[in-house]
């Protein structure tokens, strides 16, 4: 075993600490079970030396009735280790994959952004399985192969030296060869799920993405590139199978093989007295143990290195320190909303070379609302993201009520900015649970007042399950108009100090953005708020308008004022926000 396996094994003993009780109580049942399998050929010795030997009857039955008992404790021995190590096994890697998930959900938002979601989810599906498998089997395996093999090979010592002499030069070398050829099937196995993987992404991506497959009437290329995935899956398994009649012809020759030699050797020695026949039968069932267990032994070793490899990634994400924590720092006593951006440069850590903003200077006042123009790509929803501390800036500051947001508390300040997205994000709950998603002690009465503030609860009412209507995947059962809503009720029912609305309003008509800006602005009023949008119906009631381009501020006043400069807003203006 490295290094490395070595660590992540002593690491692995310390998370499951609690569960040595029921591992220890597992291995002594295990050794009872391997050594009763070991004294069962002794039992067939027996009869069939008593039965050569004319032996009393009564006598070989009580031979019989014995190996019966011993079959019985045998099972119960099995029995109680298969449930106490699977438990065990059930019960750790429930721990694990609980701290794993709090780990990976505690991480900054950029572990998230360079991560595949897939990938993430194999370390709490696929790698915490195997731990469980290498908990609940292949320890215990492993331990009672090696018991089965040492022993084995020790009771052929006392069967017969010059038999078990012939057997260690034909065993080992067959269960040697069956491991290697064994990992070379693995391999192919491996490529196998690899392909099929592939395969259930190019599923998942059509399934998650089927109204722009529908709409691009693209059903046929999808097929085609499923078709091909699967294809290439098939290739693999088709490689697998001609391996694996292979692995299995060999090792089914090697085993009879050396069944052939032990009892060739074995009659030879009979033949001339120096064995009796009981003992040749006896020989041959440990050879048939022992060359078993040889074979299993090492595969389960390699199976348990494997898991150990996966082991190896749970723990790297265990052990990873967020770069940004949850909480921890100053906690102001009010929250006025005045907002600053100092000298604000930053460029998005999986796109370090290009820099998004390149040093915003912008003061926001408390109770201001101010509207952000720009192209797109400007830096707009950037200039948002920094405010909830999503990121933080790779030079200059961004304040609020003169503090470095790095020196607040991050969920303190999260609590004090309510946002509502160009595509609001819904979660398979019900509406009620979706609109009290950031104040989960709330009533039914403020969350039906939210709905109102919103103007969503006329539709909400309409369904037949009313709030307890759940909303689908993503919120993909509501409209756009719909989800933005609900969404922007969870912000109303939040009550924060200061409000990020980033196209709040760009999924609606005419009539229910009507509805919904009377609504925003009552929610606005006393707040601070950084709206971001296109519309000209958004933009002209702000207190102010900062136009941004190529990441810095290129112009900032009233609706009015700007028209009349003739520069990047009006442009803007006549170009897209009219054209809207």
């Amino acid at each position: 075993m490295t290094t490395s396996r070595a660590r992540t094994a002593r690491r692995l003993a310390a998370l499951l600490r609690k569960e040595w009780p029921a591992l220890t109580g597992g291995t002594v049942l295990l050794v009872l079970g391997a050594g009763l399998a070991l004294v069962y050929p002794q039992g067939i010795r027996a009869i069939v030396d008593g039965a050569i030997a004319g032996a009393d009857p009564h006598r070989l039955a009580r031979v019989a009735l014995w190996l019966g008992a011993l079959a019985v404790l045998q099972g119960l021995a099995v029995a109680g280790r298969h449930v106490l190590f699977s438990l065990a096994g059930e019960r750790g890697v429930r721990r694990i994959r609980e701290q794993l998930y709090e780990s990976l959900v505690s991480q900054e938002v950029a572990f998230f952004d360079g991560s595949r979601t897939g990938d993430l989810l194999s370390r709490l599906g696929a790698d915490a399985a195997s731990l469980q498998g290498l908990l609940a089997g292949q320890l215990s395996m492993t331990l009672r192969h090696a018991i089965t093999a040492v022993g084995g090979v020790a009771l052929l010592l006392v069967t017969s030296p010059r038999l078990t002499l012939v057997m260690l030069l034909v065993v080992p070398p067959v269960a040697i060869g069956a491991v290697i050829y064994g990992r070379k099937v693995r391999a192919l196995a491996r490529r196998y799920q690899d392909a099929l993987a592939d395969a259930s992404h190019v599923a998942e991506e059509s399934f998650s993405a089927i109204r722009t497959v529908r709409s691009f009437v693209a059903e046929r290329s999808e097929a085609a590139r499923y078709r091909r995935a699967i294809a290439d899956a098939y290739a693999a398994a088709r490689r697998r199978a001609w391996a694996a009649a292979g692995f299995m012809g060999g090792a089914s020759t090697g085993v009879y093989a050396a069944a052939a030699a032990v009892l060739g050797y074995g009659g030879l020695l009979v033949a001339r007295g120096a064995l009796t026949p009981g003992a040749l039968t006896a020989f041959l069932v440990y050879t048939l143990l022992v060359a078993m267990s040889f074979s299993s032994l090492a595969e389960s070793w390699s199976d348990a290195m494997q898991a150990l490899g996966a082991a190896e990634k749970v723990l790297a994400l265990l052990d990873r320190i967020p770069a940004m924590p949850l909480e921890g720092g100053v906690r102001l006593v009010g929250c006025e909303g005045r907002i600053g951006y100092e000298g604000v440069r930053f460029a998005y850590p999986t796109r370090p070379d290009v820099e998004v903003l390149q040093g915003v200077d912008l003061e926001i006042a408390p109770g201001e609302v101010v509207a952000l123009v720009g192209p797109s790509g400007s830096g707009k929803t950037t200039l948002g993201a920094l405010l909830g501390r999503l990121y933080d800036p790779t030079a200059g500051r961004v304040l609020l009520d003169g503090h470095d947001l790095r020196a607040l508390d991050p969920a303190w300040l999260r609590a004090q900015v309510g946002v509502v997205s160009q595509e609001p994000i819904l979660f398979s709950a019900s509406i009620e649970d979706n609109v009290r998603y950031g104040r989960p002690g709330a009533s039914r009465a403020e969350v039906e007042a939210a709905c109102r503030a919103a103007h969503a609860h006329g539709f909400v009412s309409a369904f037949p399950d009313g709030y307890a209507t759940r909303v689908g995947e993503r919120g993909q059962q509501l409209s756009g108009g719909q989800r933005q809503r609900i969404a922007i009720a969870r912000a109303v029912l939040k009550d924060p100090r200061i409000l990020l609305l980033d196209e709040a309003t760009s999924a609606l008509d005419a009539e229910s953005e009507a509805l919904v800006q009377d609504a925003l602005a009552a929610l606005m009023r006393g707040r601070t708020a950084i709206v971001i949008a296109h519309r000209l119906s958004t933009v002209a009631g702000a207190d102010r308008v900062v136009v941004v381009d190529g990441g810095v501020v290129v112009e900032a006043g009233r609706h009015a004022a700007l028209m009349a400069q003739g520069g990047v807003y009006r442009r803007l203006v006549e170009r897209q926000l009219l054209r809207a």
